[in-house]
């Protein structure tokens, strides 16, 4: 889907009243189901410079309580602001980590399947010997794993 503005203004309306219920739906589900505290503004700017009433803006979850916790929020210690906001960098190292540890064990189970099948095929061969020597060192080393895990399974 290509994001670009609307040319069609009542199109454009309808996108923002559907896109703005949507929006006011999942930030209801973020804040009950992870007990966050969650406050949205929405401002559509006017067509003309002097249309900036308040029925241009949507203050979640109503103008009250969502003052309420921008005060709650503005006036937090700026030591324990910047300690609670995530920042870019920092989140982007924890994805990566994961993602790293989710290759790990990926390439884990993936040599252990391929390990499991040259022992099935090892278990089939008539004159083993002569089978352990076609194989390649990294084939053995392979082999050699699985057979320690097997090993700690039994233990």
């Amino acid at each position: 889907m290509k994001h670009e503005l609307i040319p069609n203004e009542s199109k454009r309306n309808e996108t923002f009243k559907k896109k703005t219920v949507r929006l006011v739906k999942k930030a209801n589900e973020l804040s009950t189901l992870c007990g966050v505290e969650v406050a949205i503004i929405i401002h559509k700017n006017g067509r003309r410079r002097y249309d900036l009433g308040e029925d241009n803006a949507v203050l979640w979850p109503s103008p009250p309580t969502f003052s309420e916790k921008l005060h709650k929020f503005l006036n937090y210690p700026d030591f324990e602001t910047r300690r609670r906001m995530v920042k870019h960098e920092k989140f982007m190292e924890q994805i990566t980590e994961e993602e790293r540890e989710n290759v790990s064990k990926w390439e884990r189970r993936c040599e252990l399947q391929e390990s499991r099948q040259l022992m099935n095929e090892l278990m089939k061969q008539d004159h083993m010997d002569d089978y352990f020597h076609e194989l390649e060192l990294y084939q053995l080393d392979v082999l050699n794993t699985f057979v320690k895990e097997m090993l700690k399974k039994l233990e």
